[in-house]
Formats: C-alpha cells, sequence, structure tokens
C-alpha cells in the first residue's frame, strides 16, 4: 500500500543529494517531493518510491550515485543504506542491507552516517 514517505527516508534524500552536482541534486529533491513509498519486503528493508506524473520507463537496471551510507539495527548490527535511481536518475527505491543474520529488526536513523 502506497504511503507518504517517513521523516527518516526524507532525511536520507536528502543527505544523499547534497552529495550530488546541482542537476542530480536538483532532480532527486523534485522526485522526493512528488514521492510516495511502499515497502516491497515484510521487513521493509526495501522501500520502493513512485513519483506522482513520473511513467517510469520498462525496468533497464538501477544504480546508485555512488554515495551509501550507514546505520546500525537494534541489535547493534551494521546496515548499509544505498537509494538507487532508475536509468533516468529518477528516484526508485532505499534499500537497507542488514551485515548479520536474520531480518531487518528496527534501524536506529540516530546512528545514520554517510561514506
Amino acid at each position: 500500500m502506497m504511503r507518504a514517505l517517513t521523516q527518516e527516508e526524507q532525511n536520507v534524500i536528502r543527505a544523499i543529494a547534497e552529495k550530488l552536482s546541482p542537476d542530480n541534486q536538483r532532480q532527486l529533491l523534485a522526485d522526493l517531493e512528488l514521492a510516495t513509498a511502499y515497502p516491497a519486503l515484510p521487513d521493509n528493508s526495501i522501500i520502493k518510491f513512485s513519483i506522482a506524473g513520473y511513467d517510469r520507463p520498462s525496468y533497464d537496471g538501477q544504480h546508485s550515485f555512488g554515495v551509501e551510507g550507514e546505520l546500525l539495527d537494534r541489535d547493534g548490527t551494521r546496515v548499509g543504506v544505498i537509494l538507487f535511481v532508475d536509468q533516468n536518475d529518477r528516484l526508485l527505491e532505499l534499500e537497507l542491507i542488514r551485515w548479520g543474520d536474520g531480518d531487518l529488526i528496527n534501524p536506529n536513523w540516530e546512528t545514520f552516517k554517510l561514506y
């Protein structure tokens, strides 16, 4: 089910946008203003985005801008944070990769940092 982006999702997208070229930054922030989200997995480790007014083309791959982050899960396990865009550099998905056993539990967004 589609929903508004959480404050944490918005903060991650804005933080990554700050590290991009002016054109990519402008597009990513514009997409953020028009985006809704939905979880692709039950543990919310992949959040897909839909952009109002944008007809996404047939899937032809995805990529990140090379800016990644990290945070800790509730049990202290490291979690990688990657924002992906589609082939047109439009907001596509946020992926949280738990570097330990089991599903994502409850990310501690206060520990989020970019590297």
